[in-house]
Formats: structure tokens, C-alpha cells, sequence
């Protein structure tokens, strides 16, 4: 999904999908728990500069693709292949592929234009002609529109090279007896690119060869179908090639590919087994985690044997489940109790005393519990797990409303050895715990240790008393941008909870020191109304206000937040309560659209004609042409609306506000 993961410590999949906070949390995505294990294991590098809560894409190391195509395609022009065969297989590598056609995408090639041009042998003319007959076959895997490469040069040094192209051109067509053939021929090759990579291609044939039958159109799998021999024959076959190229140029791809075979096979514990070796050598792509979340966890209640994953599995079942899901149920007690012994005999036990803690916080809702479990510190637990714990019972002190304390443990911890992302967690988790404690002024003091523009601007828009920002309007310490928000939010919920004079005032803050006139409230009144309904300038609206109600100036109070576009808050929609911001709003009063003032003025009999009549026509219009009220909160019901119409045609049936008005919705 693209969009930004919510404020907040406990992440909801509908907010925007399933993100990541920098501890073990049930509300983690699978693979994000996966990934802070293996960076626990020096096997994993969370990004340097990852925001809190982070997507899976931010994740993800970049990669740069663009200087491999721009190498590529430099070695594609040096062996005389033209730039745009050479765009036109970009194009068409860059478009969706699928099943064995997505290895069939530019980067593929370059082992073998690196061959071509390494062979001396090979006449230039022969070399270009090989070289763009691999760029024509890009990307393109049928046999209407994959080159037929009927006229390859096929003398000497030449022809291994073109029973190569026509054995990927086999391959692509899911030809695989002439595929292996091919291969076959290639394998016995003097030693080389060409040969090695034959072998590797043989074990490919093998597998694709055991799986054709068991994908349907879709690329869902039955694995019931899978050709058994031909699996058996895949794994002799990487046998063979990693015996003869143990750190060959595919050794890798070997290798996980053995993982392959175990899902195909049926073959869970196998699988598993190979997915901790492979997460506890060297370093870890994060593809990894992908692929044991799709072949390893694709159910929660899928049982598991090896202790991390049967923690991730935990740790996903102790979620909220949504009211419609019906295929598990949240992890028991009695369930956690019977996994001990595994955690125990792997040496896991703290991990296992953590799953406890976390089923107690995420299932039980035991608050208390939590605490009474974190209040001593266990001597020598692994870094990731002592702050885990300490970000449940951090939490638990604010599920009690149990402020200072909370303060105080989140400040602690701030000061210990933390990374930089859990340095961003403690930092949110501490404007919430202020924000809910009504604190705000001790997080905006010079010495209140946030000053994070992220958490900072949610706290100004949705959260902060009138004070507060009038004081940080003229608090030169703070960045332009900070003041500019606290100077707007100030007057534009002064004016919205009726606070005129307070408006008045606090519209002189408006000066040099924030930029000439940065808000639209100067302006108002000194522009044409092509409407013809006259209004003087705000300062006067606001004053007339002040002193009592006066249907012109509630109108062109209302014309104000029309004009500006501000019928949807330009404060933005206040977060849900779990979310930074989502406290209660201490600035005090109610926030009314501008149909709350159209409506004082329909119900004052005594009105101007001109003053009513507008009123009832912006009032009738605020629900064109839905039906729905985009003026304000006020649910009308479509008889009051009728009588708004009636009225406005019949009472005041002359006016230029009548004669506009053909409908009511």
C-alpha cells in the first residue's frame, strides 16, 4: 500500500497494511520480525536512517539498478549491438514477467555478452551477431514472438554459443527435452563460462520440468502434482554442479534453490531446516524473509518446529483478529505452555519467558501482570529481547494511565544504548505518553528532548491548548516551519470555536518574523465577490462577532472558510485515538463548519432579507450534489432541507439567491 504508517506503538493492518516497529510486536508484518532476529544475529542491517514506524519497502536495502543497466548496456554497444534494440529490450525487461520468463530480463544477459567479449577467438561480426540475438530474445518467452534463431553462425567457437541460445529459447518455450539436450552438449565443454553454466541450467530444466504440471494458469501451485522423479533428479543435479563448483558463479542460487525442492516435495521440516541454516550464515537478503513468509508461514496455525519461527508464528497469533476471521484463534496459554520444551532445548528459553510476557500484554490484556513481570531485570538477555520487554511494560504503564512513570521509563531508556530507530520509538512513545498526560508544554521546553518535526507537528495541529501555541508562535528558538503551524492552528481554531477576540489579538502575532502575510486571513475582504453578497474586511467580520451575533458577519464567516477551501480542515482529519495526535484536543470549545452559522441565520426571523436568503442558498448548496454535508458535521435531514428551498423560493422568492437556486439535494 502507499501510504505512511500511522504515529502510534500498536500498528492496525487497516491503518496501512501490516508495517514495523524496531521490536518484537504482534502487529509487526512476519517479515519484520524475521529481519530484527537476524539483525540480532549480526546476519541482518536495519537502514541507517529508518523512520519509526517504517513500510517493508523502506526496509528493503535500495537496489541500484540503474548502474547496472548503464554497465550493461555499455557492454552491449561494445560488442556492436544498437542502441535501440537495446532500449526496446529495457522496455520490455522492465514490464511484468512471470514464471520462467522472469528470468528472462536484461540483467540476465550480461554473463554472456561478458563471455562473448572475452572470447578472443570469436571474429568481432560473429560476436555482435550472437550478441544481438541474446538482446532480442528479452523479455519475450512465446513462440509467435521469440526469435527463431534458424541462422546463428555455428562455426567453430562459435556453435557453443548458439546451442546455448537455442537451449534458453527451449527452456522459455517449457521445450525442456531439447532444453537438457542442449545442455548436455554444452556441460561436456572445456572448462568455462559456457560449461558451468550448463551445468547449473540442467538442474533448472530438472525443476521446472517437476513443476509444470502442478502450476495452473494463475501461478497457483497443487503440489500433489508434482513430477517426484524429476524433483529427484533436480537435486542430483545441483549435487552434481556444486560438487564440481562448490564456489562457482551460481553456488548460491544452488543452494537455495535445494529450498525449492523440500516446498515442492511437501517437505516442511527439510525446508525449515534449510531456511535457519541459510538465516544464520553470512548475510541475509532481504528477499529471504519474503520467501519464508510465503512458503514457510503462509498459515498462522501452521505448526512449526525450529524456536524462530515458531516465535514469529506466536507472535503473529496474538494479534487482533478481525471479526470475520474465522480460521484461528488467539494463541492460548495453554498452547504457549507446550512449547517450552522446544524453546528450552534450543536454548531459547528467554525468548520463549518473552512470549509469555508479550501473550499476557497482547491477549490477556493483563496490564498489571506485564508490570509484575518487568519489574526485575533478567541478568545477560539478548539486547533485542531486554528492550522488547521494556517497550510491553513501558506500554502497560500507559494502558494504566500511569503517566510520570511511564515518563520516567521511557526517558531512562532513552538514555541507555539504544539504536536509532529504537531511539525514534522511545521518542514517540514519549510524545504520547505527554500528549495523553496533558504535558505538551514540557515536550516543547528547550530541554524536553523532542525535537523531531515528525511527532512535533501532529502535537501543534490536534492536541495543544491555546497557550501553548500562542507561546510557540513567538518562540524565536523554534524553526520557522514549527511557528508558521502554531500561528495558524492558534487563529484558525480561534475563529472556528467562536474565540473572535482571542482572534483579534492573536492575529497581530502575523509579522515579518514569519514571512510577509503567510496566511489567508489578511486577505479576505479586500477581494471582488463575484457572488455580489458584500463583505467587509475579517478584522471588522471578526469584531462585529465579538460583541454579538450579526447574520452578515456569520455569513462572511462562513464565505471565509468557502473561499479558502476550508469546508475539510486544513488541520487535516484528527488521528484515531491510538495514534499520535489522537488525544483529546485541548483547545478549548467546539470546531463548526460554516453550516452552523448559515443555520443561526435562517432561524433569526428578524435577519435582512439579503442576509437570510443567502444563507438558506449556501445552507441548500452545502449538500450539492451528493446529498451529503460537506459544510460541517450536521447530519439534515432531506425535509428540513425541502423547507430551506421552500422558503428561499417562496418567502424570498425575488431575490437574486432564489433565482439562482434550481434544486435541493
Amino acid at each position: 500500500m502507499n501510504c505512511s504508517p500511522p504515529l502510534a506503538l500498536q500498528l492496525d493492518e487497516g491503518q496501512c497494511g501490516l508495517t514495523g516497529l524496531p521490536f518484537l510486536a504482534a502487529d509487526n508484518d512476519t517479515r519484520v520480525n524475521l529481519a530484527l532476529l537476524a539483525e540480532a544475529d549480526d546476519h541482518f542491517l536495519l537502514p541507517a536512517q529508518l523512520p519509526v514506524p517504517f513500510t517493508l519497502e523502506q526496509l528493503a536495502p535500495a537496489v541500484d539498478e540503474d548502474g547496472g543497466t548503464d554497465r550493461l548496456a555499455g557492454l552491449a554497444q561494445s560488442l556492436g549491438v544498437a542502441a535501440e534494440p537495446l532500449a526496446e529490450a529495457k522496455e520490455r525487461s522492465d514490464g511484468w514477467l512471470a514464471g520462467r520468463c522472469s528470468l528472462n530480463r536484461l540483467s540476465t544477459t550480461e554473463p554472456f555478452l561478458t563471455a562473448l567479449q572475452q572470447d578472443a577467438t570469436l571474429p568481432a561480426t560473429t560476436r555482435q551477431t550472437l550478441a544481438e540475438s541474446r538482446i532480442a530474445m528479452v523479455g519475450l518467452c512465446q513462440a509467435d514472438t521469440l526469435p527463431s534463431l534458424q541462422d546463428l553462425p555455428d562455426e567453430g567457437g562459435a556453435a557453443p554459443y548458439a546451442d546455448y541460445l537455442r537451449g534458453a529459447r527451449a527452456f522459455y518455450l517449457a521445450d525442456f527435452d531439447e532444453a537438457d539436450r542442449l545442455f548436455a552438449l554444452l556441460a561436456d565443454q572445456p572448462a568455462g563460462w559456457l560449461a558451468e553454466t550448463a551445468r547449473y541450467l540442467q538442474a533448472r530444466v530438472a525443476l521446472n520440468r517437476a513443476q509444470v504440471s502442478a502450476a495452473d494458469e494463475y501461478g497457483f501451485y497443487d503440489l500433489s502434482r508434482v513430477d517426484k522423479a524429476a524433483l529427484q533428479q533436480a537435486w542430483q543435479r545441483l549435487d552434481a554442479y556444486l560438487a564440481a563448483y562448490p564456489q562457482g558463479r551460481y553456488a548460491d542460487s544452488a543452494r537455495g534453490l535445494y529450498r525449492r525442492v523440500a516446498w515442492l516435495l511437501g517437505d516442511e521440516a527439510a525446508l525449515g531446516g534449510q531456511y535457519l541454516a541459510r538465516l544464520q550464515q553470512g548475510s541475509v537478503p532481504f528477499s529471504l524473509f519474503d520467501e519464508i513468509d510465503n512458503k514457510l508461514l503462509a498459515a498462522p496455525d501452521k505448526p512449526m518446529t525450529a524456536p524462530p519461527f515458531i516465535l514469529v508464528q506466536d507472535l503473529r497469533l496474538m494479534r487482533a483478529i478481525s471479526e470475520w476471521e474465522t480460521r484461528w484463534q488467539p494463541l492460548n496459554s495453554d498452547q504457549l505452555a507446550a512449547q517450552q520444551g522446544v524453546f528450552a532445548g534450543a536454548g531459547w528459553q528467554p525468548y520463549w519467558d518473552y512470549l509469555q510476557l508479550a501473550q499476557r500484554y497482547y491477549v490477556q490484556q493483563d496490564l498489571a501482570g506485564v508490570l509484575s513481570l518487568t519489574e526485575q531485570t533478567p541478568a545477560q538477555l539478548p539486547p533485542l529481547l531486554q528492550f522488547s520487554r521494556q517497550m510491553l511494560r513501558g506500554m502497560a504503564l500507559m494502558g494504566l494511565a500511569r503517566w510520570p512513570e511511564a515518563e520516567r521509563h521511557w526517558r531512562q531508556l532513552r538514555r541507555g544504548g539504544v539504536s536509532a530507530a529504537q531511539g525514534k520509538l522511545l521518542d514517540l512513545a514519549l510524545a504520547m505518553t505527554l500528549e495523553r498526560a496533558d504535558q505538551l508544554d514540557s515536550l516543547f521546553a528547550a530541554d524536553g528532548g523532542l525535537a523531531e518535526p515528525l511527532l512535533r507537528e501532529p502535537l501543534l495541529r490536534y492536541s495543544a491548548a491555546a497557550p501553548l501555541l500562542r507561546q510557540l508562535a513567538q518562540n524565536k528558538q523554534l524553526p520557522r516551519a514549527q511557528r508558521n503551524t502554531a500561528l495558524f492552528t492558534l487563529l484558525y481554531k480561534d475563529l472556528t470555536r467562536g474565540h473572535y477576540a482571542d482572534f483579534l489579538q492573536d492575529k497581530r502575532l502575523i509579522g515579518p518574523a514569519l514571512g510577509q502575510e503567510p496566511f489567508s486571513f489578511t486577505a479576505f475582504g479586500k477581494l471582488p465577490r463575484p457572488d455580489g453578497y458584500a463583505c467587509p474586511a475579517l478584522d471588522e467580520t471578526v469584531a462585529s462577532l465579538a460583541k454579538a451575533t450579526n447574520p452578515r458577519a456569520l455569513n462572511c464567516l462562513g464565505d471565509l472558510l468557502l473561499q479558502q477551501g476550508w469546508d475539510d480542515s486544513p488541520l487535516g482529519v484528527k488521528p484515531d485515538a491510538s495514534v499520535l495526535g489522537g488525544a483529546p484536543d485541548r483547545f478549548a470549545g467546539v470546531p463548526q463548519g460554516r453550516l452552523s452559522g448559515y443555520r443561526q441565520v435562517i432561524a433569526d426571523q428578524q435577519a435582512p432579507a439579503e442576509d437570510r436568503s443567502y444563507a438558506l442558498y449556501r445552507a441548500i448548496n452545502c449538500f450539492a450534489s451528493s446529498g451529503y454535508n460537506h459544510c460541517g458535521s450536521e447530519d439534515i435531514p432531506k425535509t428540513e432541507r425541502q423547507a430551506w428551498f421552500q422558503t428561499l423560493k417562496g418567502t424570498y422568492g425575488k431575490t437574486r439567491w432564489a433565482a439562482k437556486q434550481k434544486y435541493y439535494w
